[in-house]
């Protein structure tokens, strides 16, 4: 049974496009002095001048709207006094060293008390690279190679398939028993309408290998000739569902890049101890609904479990994809 929770950033995000995109949840209380239980980072969809970084904080349930409050109140009520240098308000991280325009698509992971973000930019390499940041207040980001190269995905065209896009990376500490890297990730691999994904494993999550590339068609049992989306897997939602086996929120949709109207729901995934083999059909985990915030697309699912409840935040889309709102759901698989 799952329940929606509706919007959670209320008021909306004052942000360029048509708001919040690329949701990561972070729990954060391995973090000295963070002044919450979570963090939410986000960022903007392809601006070409403003976009970047934006930092919302949970004290309490991350599927309460009244558990959040955005960067700028945290900072104003002295909740980041303790970080020197601290942005001044959100989006709280822009790479002004490597490529051009926006910085986004974040996704990070606390390793050892630091937040490592990753997250991509344009022109690098004429394409779209993911690079890397750390942080150890969650708030000051640094790239993880100051001024030097901090692209950590990378490949030459002709090398694999695609053009070298190698964003919208979503990763996590490992969970396939049959996976020896300590940590796994998806990214998109190749960008436009001749996308692939990519699964790639790491010791230190800073130097990464492609273990696999998969076609888009690669989704086993989706209706309506909608395509599993591997790049929009949520990594913290990986369990083990029984002997061999591994069950995940992934996002699925039709194939659409530019000007076409995107359509993506949900999906629960089957998955066995390699990472990436399809043990079985997909299952429907939420739907579109029509009238409400997600009635053109759900997309960017983040979890995390408390208490056996699986706490869910992913994108809703609406209004000609204009509008973007972040939702919530609770429930189990």
């Amino acid at each position: 049974m799952i329940t929606r929770h509706g919007s959670l950033l209320n008021p909306r995000p004052s942000m360029p496009g048509p708001g919040p995109y690329y949701t990561c949840l972070t729990d954060m209380r391995q973090v000295d002095q963070f002044p919450g239980d979570y963090a939410l980072y986000f960022s903007t969809d392809h601006d070409p001048e403003d976009g970047g970084i934006w930092l919302y904080v949970c004290v309490g349930s991350p599927t309460d709207a009244s558990s959040w409050r955005s960067y700028d109140e945290v900072a104003a009520a002295g909740g980041f006094d303790h970080v020197t240098s601290r942005p001044a308000a959100n989006p709280i991280y822009k790479d002004a060293v490597q490529g051009t325009g926006h910085t986004e698509t974040p996704h990070a992971n606390v390793i050892d008390g630091v937040v490592y973000m990753t997250y991509h930019k344009n022109g690098i390499e004429n394409t779209q690279r993911t690079l890397l940041a750390t942080s150890e207040d969650g708030a000051m980001f640094r790239r993880i190679r100051g001024e030097e190269d901090s692209v950590i995905l990378r490949y030459a065209p002709g090398e694999r398939p695609g053009d070298g896009h190698t964003g919208y990376f979503r990763w996590a500490p490992n969970r396939f028993a049959g996976v020896s890297e300590r940590y796994v990730g998806h990214s998109l691999h190749g960008g436009g309408d001749g996308y692939f994904s990519a699964m790639w494993v790491s010791n230190d999550a800073v130097d990464w290998q492609a273990r696999k590339v998969f076609t888009p068609i690669e989704g086993q049992g989706m209706p309506d000739e909608m395509i599993l989306i591997w790049h929009e897997i949520d990594p913290a939602s990986i369990t083990a569902s029984g002997p061999g086996e591994y069950r995940a929120i992934c996002g699925g949709g039709n194939r659409a890049s530019g000007g076409v109207a995107r359509i993506g729901e949900l999906y629960e995934v089957f998955l066995a101890d390699d990472g990436h083999t399809l043990t079985r059909t997909c299952d429907y985990f939420l739907k579109r609904q029509i009238g409400a915030d997600d009635s053109e697309e759900l997309s960017s699912p983040t979890s995390v479990d408390i208490d056996g409840v699986r706490h869910l935040i992913y994108v809703g889309v609406t209004d000609e994809a204009s509008v973007n709102t972040v939702l919530g759901a609770s429930g189990a698989f």
